[in-house]
């Protein structure tokens, strides 16, 4: 809710304060922030359902996936420009199909070639599906003892 209304702001501001700009297509742009979002979803409900039983390691493996997001995202580099062994580095991020195929629904000139939307979706849907059954499986497991201190 906060992102959204964060990047509702940040453009009305832009668009009024700074110049007005055209986003070619709308419906693709949104339909990629949402996929971004489903599959940040699916990760962090994969790492929800596992932090029971190794809180210390996904304590760390979430910091450490969250930075690797960060600098593998694509948001600071086209993947049109990139060459192919460096977008071999960046290929395993749905983040980074996200963005790279929402700069191509933005933008007029942008044609994204080497990314696909659609692996977006199934490393979404597949973690969401991981998630799910973990958190299933963990509520049936896990004991609240496990937490207690003495």
């Amino acid at each position: 809710y906060s992102q959204v209304l964060s990047a509702v702001v940040i453009r009305s501001l832009y668009y009024t304060i700074v110049t007005p700009f055209v986003i070619e297509d709308w419906i693709g742009a949104i339909a990629m922030f949402l996929l971004a979002w489903l599959s940040g979803v699916g990760v962090g409900l994969v790492f929800f359902s596992v932090k029971p039983w190794f809180p210390g390691f996904i304590g760390i493996a979430s910091m450490v996936y969250a930075r690797a997001n960060m600098i593998a995202s694509g948001k600071m580099f086209l993947a049109t420009s990139l060459p192919p062994k460096m977008l071999a580095m960046f290929d395993w991020n749905p983040l980074f199909h996200c963005i790279d195929q929402a700069r191509g629904f933005i933008f007029i000139n942008y044609n994204p070639h080497h990314t696909d939307w659609h692996y977006a979706l199934w490393v979404g849907l597949v973690l969401l599906t991981i998630g799910l059954m973990g958190e299933f499986y963990t509520r049936r497991h896990a004991s609240i003892s496990w937490g207690a201190r003495r």
